[in-house]
């Protein structure tokens, strides 16, 4: 520790021993208005119950359209003999190819979903060293505290330090 600590005024030492961490309490003080429109992005996760049960309906569909869809080769071989099933066949097709296309549009309008839980992933993997540091800062906070008294600073707050997500 610097000698010249020594000769300062207890709180303008203990301030010097802190100032190297200025800056990364101002980035983390940051991270606090970032949380208020996270819990408003979080709203918008009740838009994947109606996919889902859409999701399922569909799946019943595909289900039934399987035994269908083998008739296929079928129902070409008739076309070609017998021109009456050309159109049919030509709808059968036309179904098939519209419900494609159309899953393969909900798939893709998925991607900034899908996108967006990789980046949060990413993220919870970054903040992985917070937890410990918090819970090791607070232990640390005790060696120099009384259990007793309470900085003015933090009185009323309480330092939350459980596995438990916030919302």
């Amino acid at each position: 520790m610097d000698e010249s600590l020594i000769s300062l005024q207890p709180d303008q030492a203990v301030k010097r021993v802190f100032e190297p961490m200025k800056s990364a309490r101002d980035t983390l003080a940051r991270l606090a208005k970032v949380l208020e429109p996270m819990g408003k992005l979080a709203q918008l996760t009740d838009v994947f119950e109606p996919i889902r049960a859409f999701q399922e309906q569909l799946a019943d569909v595909a289900a039934a359209f399987e035994p269908v869809k083998a008739l296929r080769s079928h129902f070409e071989n008739l076309a070609n003999r017998f021109e009456p099933m050309r159109g049919f066949q030509r709808e059968f097709e036309h179904v098939a190819e519209a419900f494609h296309e159309r899953l393969m549009q909900l798939a893709t309008a998925m991607q900034p979903a899908t996108a967006f839980q990789e980046e949060l992933t990413a993220l919870v993997r970054a903040f992985e060293p917070a937890k410990a540091l918090q819970r090791r800062f607070v232990e640390l906070s005790r060696a120099f505290g009384d259990g007793e008294k309470s900085d003015s600073r933090t009185r009323g707050r309480r330092v939350q330090t459980t596995d438990s997500p916030t919302r």
